[in-house]
């Protein structure tokens, strides 16, 4: 047993008070004569020695009494692991405030039974103790270190949160704001401890503090919802079916019959019906047509649970838009050139998808270029400086650049472009007979474009071709390769662009491709590969930065406006290397569409949801967070505490100063009080 404050043995002199009036005994006696004293003297004796008896009893009571009084405020107590240190505490509670948290347990609803506990563990220190809160909102005024009164109101006011964190980001934390204070410095982390949040590895330890874990229990059955979605192609077209696909995780032990239905601008435009067995992942399809050009609002949600429980994070939001047509222009070398075999022209302009233009090089407006989507360079002998300068910063943009070189080609022009552009070389013309060998069925290009490749597939021969060398870091891919080797048609993905590269000049007498079925389906899924694919969706607290094209000059009329008018905003605009951001800085916090208006007129749309990572119901047992504490760096300094989620609180005072025994000497001071009264009274 230990002593808090031991100075206050110093009070123990005060038990020569009691002394020094018990051997000095002040009262005054009065002489009384009697005639006959024999039997007066036998009274007498046994009066005396009963009166000694009672003082001494009197005498021993008040000792024990200051002695229990001073050793209570000396505050003895049996430490738990650590010296306890003298000085005012610092203390950080992180109270968990995810949306898993705002569940009902046994006792309640697990955000509020965190709040009560965390009121309760501030009640439990001095009133001169700091303390501060921490959610996973981590905002600014959840920074510094408050008085006990602050730290009770703040933690009234939490609301459950969007935002998922990670332990090591929030014991980061909390561990700065406790660096500059001395004395005894603890950490509460109130939460359920869900498995996707609770990494413990990456944490810098801090030896100076003591870690308790409260942990909430889990009463749900699981949850299925809605991982993610996706397009396997990359365009978007009206009036024809398209093919929405979504993954569907079942975090429950019981398989599941469920419906998915797809609204589109606030109408049902598709459904589907599945079932997915128990604690496994399906992918669903979900067909669909749209009518019109613009922005579509889309949502894809659960319906028809057997449980309705279940029900958490059950719908998708996301958003794109459908241009009118895919821009596609063919650069030529001479002013009164024209595409004498038509392979291009007749490609592109017989489709309604695209609108094709060609433009020889002495008309071309350099200025014009980042109105394409996608460029073609047909048959040029020389590219001057200027026009590889605006190529490549067309391509680093955004834009799609495909290359068909000339028969008779400048080869320190074409080193020039290919060498800033992919660090690439090209060699000189190869006049031998070969033809492609390899077809990248892998790259998105031509995935699931063919149902079936034969083995001895008919593939384009070749008359001419450049020899390509191309560096390891350029990230450069193969889509068709020759029988030597060399590359046939490339791609390459440069900043935000693609550049494509044909080592073979578009003639019919350098090779068989421009009559090759494979030269409309390369050439066409090129081109659908060239428009802007905009971010279907967005997850609220990761991403607070929507990239954007076309940004009106006039700032202050822009806003951007939740679909159900419920927030509305002006957001900050940033231009960083020819890009245009839009910065939100957290001002999104519910999930849904959005449009972006100029005016009162909408010229742009994107969608926001909730991080995934709270949907998978997966949380650690006490077990499991005891095993993973050990291999943690805070193993040795972290204690995990059953019953937060209880009724009854969980005392304190206990956990960090150890047993205390002060209030029991205070229970016997009182005892010997009333025992000194009832021998005083009592006793004649």
């Amino acid at each position: 047993m230990k002593l808090l404050y031991p100075e206050f043995l110093w009070a123990l002199t005060a038990l020569s008070i009691p002394i020094i009036i018990h051997l000095f005994n002040f009262r005054k006696f009065t002489k009384v004569y009697f005639s006959n004293i024999e039997l007066l003297k036998e009274v007498k004796l046994e009066t005396k020695s009963k009166s000694r008896l009672k003082h001494l009893l009197i005498l021993l009571i008040r000792l024990l009494l200051v002695t229990l009084l001073v050793i209570a405020f000396a505050q003895p107590y049996i430490p738990v692991e650590d010296e306890i240190q003298l000085g005012d505490a610092s203390v950080g509670v992180y109270i968990d405030n995810s949306y898993s948290m705002d569940t009902k347990g046994e006792n309640g609803y697990l955000l509020d039974l965190a709040k009560e506990q965390a009121i309760r563990i501030a009640e439990s220190y001095k009133a001169t103790d700091r303390f501060q809160v921490v959610t996973n909102d981590l905002e600014a005024r959840h920074q510094r270190l408050i008085s006990k009164d602050e730290f009770i109101s703040l933690v009234e006011e939490i609301e459950p949160s969007y935002v998922a964190r990670e332990l090591n980001e929030i014991y980061l934390r909390q561990s700065d704001a406790m660096q500059e204070r001395d004395g005894n410095k603890s950490l509460y982390w109130l939460s359920d401890f869900q498995k996707n949040a609770a990494q413990l590895s990456d944490i810098k330890n801090d030896s100076s503090l003591k870690i308790y874990l409260l942990p909430y229990h889990q009463q749900g059955k699981g949850n299925v919802y809605i991982d993610s979605i996706w397009f396997k192609t990359p365009i978007r077209k009206t009036a024809s079916e398209e093919n929405i696909f979504a993954r569907v995780v079942n975090k429950t032990d019981s398989p599941i019959e469920f419906k998915i239905e797809l609204s589109i601008n606030n109408a049902i435009q598709g459904f589907g019906n599945f079932s997915i067995a128990e604690n496994s992942t399906t992918n669903c399809m979900v067909p669909f047509t749209v009518a019109k050009n613009g922005m579509q609002h889309c949502k894809l949600y659960l319906t028809e649970y057997p449980d309705p429980d279940m029900l958490f994070d059950d719908e998708y939001f996301f958003s794109y838009n459908i241009e009118n047509k895919v821009s596609v222009l063919q650069l030529l070398e001479k002013e009164n050139a024209n595409d004498a075999l038509g392979y291009l022209a007749n490609l592109f302009s017989k489709n309604n998808l695209y609108r094709f233009t060609s433009k020889s090089l002495s008309k071309l407006d350099f200025s014009t270029l980042n109105q394409y989507d996608f460029i073609i360079t047909k048959g040029l002998t020389n590219i001057s400086t200027g026009l590889s300068a605006e190529l490549i910063n067309y391509t680093k943009k955004g834009g799609s650049l495909l290359v068909f070189p000339s028969s008779s080609i400048d080869l320190d022009a074409y080193k020039n472009l290919l060498q800033t552009m992919v660090g690439a070389n090209i060699l000189g013309l190869d006049t031998g007979s070969t033809k492609v060998s390899y077809l990248n069925l892998e790259n998105p290009i031509y995935k699931d474009v063919f149902d079936k490749v034969p083995d001895n597939v008919d593939l384009p021969k070749v008359n001419q071709h450049y020899a390509i060398s191309f560096a390891n870091s350029s990230g450069t891919e193969y889509l068709m390769k020759l029988q030597n080797g060399n590359s046939f048609l490339s791609s390459s993905q440069v900043a935000k662009g693609t550049f494509y590269f044909c080592s073979t000049p578009l003639t019919s007498e350098a090779s068989s491709f421009p009559k090759h079925a494979l030269f409309v389906a390369s050439l066409l899924r090129i081109g659908e590969f060239s428009q802007p694919s905009s971010t279907l969706s967005y997850f609220i607290g990761k991403d607070n930065t929507i990239a954007f094209q076309e940004i009106p000059s006039d700032l202050e009329k822009l806003t951007i406006k939740s679909t159900t008018k419920e927030i509305e905003f002006i957001p900050e605009v940033r231009k960083v290397k020819n890009e245009t951001n839009l910065l939100l800085y957290d001002q999104i916090n519910t999930s849904g569409h959005y449009n972006i208006t100029y005016g009162s007129n909408p010229i742009g749309g994107f969608s926001f949801n909730y991080d995934r990572a709270e949907s998978d119901f997966s949380f650690y047992t006490t077990k499991e967070l005891s095993e993973l504490l050990a291999k943690s760096p805070i193993g040795n300094q972290a204690n995990i505490i059953e019953g937060a989620d209880d009724t009854s609180s969980i005392n304190v005072n206990e956990l960090v100063q150890g047993k205390q025994y002060w209030w029991q000497c205070i229970l016997l001071v009182i005892v010997l009080l009333g025992l000194e009264i009832v021998i005083t009274r009592l006793w004649k």
